[in-house]
């Protein structure tokens, strides 16, 4: 999908999509002699990731070239920032995708890149090349205006070269509200010791920056509005509706929520904004203990999420559990996941660390499933045309693997470990033993203490 000029940046190469249809090509403005040149333009999918828009411009009197990457789908709901440990060669030639949100940080060199009006499918290398092209046509002029000032940038631009010999360790910080950046993992199935991804809710600057919704200021006064709407007004009426509705099922503060009845409680929508509802339901999960149901919906930008979280307190003992898997039925065993635990399936080497998936209610299968989803999700340039063909190859082994499990002719072992002993595997035996599946109790060390708070939360007695 791309070729690379002698500074190391992807240019798109533009071809054809798989339906037929080729790029439009738009007459333009050459930057750099101002003559008419070509720009072609392109949606296609990066594989498994998403939709984009692909320009890549050409002028055939100068030569100048230049390209550009818009996200061709919607904004995400999370935002995510990146963060990658770069040491060897390897490393600087990992695909990066950034959306024109995306703010780039090399904390070792004080380096920022603000983020840019275009999009662009670059390498780790590619970027800091783009940094030093810059700053050296600009450091020409200013060696006669500021002398001093120019020398302090060619000794950043040393710095600079000193990174790209690989000679040090650095990170590189990727964090893109809009969520559509990425960056290219190099191991199916496990954590890339080198990266690390984590998703985050977008505050109300952020939100308005990318057109979500009004500036700050105007945000700040919507829950004002919703919670001291006028008398006799439609917005009033509704609120009194449902300050009734949810009078009549039990719901107000003084009542005490029972085993069927949801609790509905009124918060900010993180995506737009607007006010919205989260409802919460206890339920019951036959033989281990309590859950909470939660489910946001927001009518007016249509964002919506939902979680499951154990009830009641975090156990005294951490909690193994190992099920061997030996037929299809056991793929649709519940289980229930917490942000806490670790997955482990040891034959395909899959390990999951604590906070992946978040907490998740479902079936082995579902949990596999959502696992191959989020392997692709993180890895969209896994099995692209960059790909390298051993990387290529080692994904795709993988995903192979993963429809083997799926199929309930191989068998398998599961490990989900808690430390906080709030996961659960459904035991299709109870209250008898399950043959297939053994349940450890153990004793949580001081560090795994620490992680879950338990260490500051511990009081002496007079």
């Amino acid at each position: 999908m791309e070729g690379e000029n002698q500074e190391g940046v992807i240019f798109p190469t533009l071809r054809e999509n798989a339906d037929g249809s080729s790029a439009t090509e738009v007459e333009s403005l050459c930057m750099n002699c101002h003559k008419d040149g070509v720009t072609k333009i392109l949606l296609t999918k990066i594989p498994f990731f998403k939709e984009v828009v692909i320009m890549a411009f050409e002028c055939d009197h100068c030569g100048y070239r230049s390209s550009d990457v818009q996200p061709g789908g919607q904004i995400g709901q999370l935002g995510v920032d990146i963060l990658c440990k770069v040491s060897t060669e390897s490393d600087l030639q990992r695909s990066v995708l950034l959306s024109d949100s995306a703010v780039v940080k090399i904390p070792e060199v004080e380096l920022e890149i603000p983020s840019s009006k275009r999009g662009r499918l670059t390498t780790v290398e590619g970027i800091i090349n783009e940094v030093m092209d810059n700053l050296s046509e600009t450091n020409e002029e200013l060696r006669k205006a500021d002398p001093e000032g120019a020398t302090k940038v060619a000794a950043f631009l040393a710095r600079l070269a000193m990174l790209k010999s690989c000679t040090e360790e650095f990170d590189i910080e990727i964090r893109d509200p809009s969520g559509n950046s990425a960056l290219e993992g190099l191991e199916p199935g496990k954590q890339d010791p080198k990266i690390r991804r984590k998703e985050f809710k977008r505050s109300a600057v952020e939100n308005a920056l990318l057109g979500l919704q009004h500036p700050p200021d105007d945000v700040e006064d919507q829950p004002r509005d919703a919670e001291e709407p006028h008398e006799g007004t439609a917005e009033g009426e509704k609120e009194n509706r449902t300050a009734e509705t949810e009078k009549d099922k039990g719901t107000a503060e003084d009542d005490e929520v029972g085993e069927d009845e949801i609790m509905i409680l009124r918060e900010m929508c993180p995506s737009c904004g607007a006010p919205g509802e989260s409802r919460m339901k206890m339920q019951m999960i036959p033989f281990f203990k309590e859950v909470i149901l939660m489910a946001f919906a927001c009518d007016k930008c249509g964002y919506r999420s939902n979680e499951v979280k154990p009830g009641g307190q975090i156990a005294d003992m951490g909690r193994k559990t190992v099920l061997h898997v030996t037929n299809k039925e056991d793929l649709s065993r519940d289980i229930l996941k917490s942000d806490t635990a670790i997955i482990d399936i040891p034959e395909i080497e899959l390990v999951l660390e604590a906070g992946t998936l978040g907490s998740v209610f479902t079936t082995i299968e579902g949990m596999i499933l959502k696992v191959k989803d989020n392997i692709k999700q993180a890895n969209p340039f896994a099995l692209g045309d960059s790909a390298a063909t051993d990387s290529k190859s080692k994904f795709r082994n993988f995903f192979q693997s993963l429809d083997k499990l799926l199929t309930g002719d191989e068998r398998f072992t599961v490990i989900l470990d808690d430390p906080a002993g709030n996961s659960f595997i459904q035991n299709l035996y109870a209250p008898d033993p399950d043959p297939e599946m053994e349940i450890q109790e153990y004793d949580r060390d001081e560090e795994q203490d620490e992680e879950l708070g338990i260490t500051d939360l511990k009081l002496s007695q007079a």
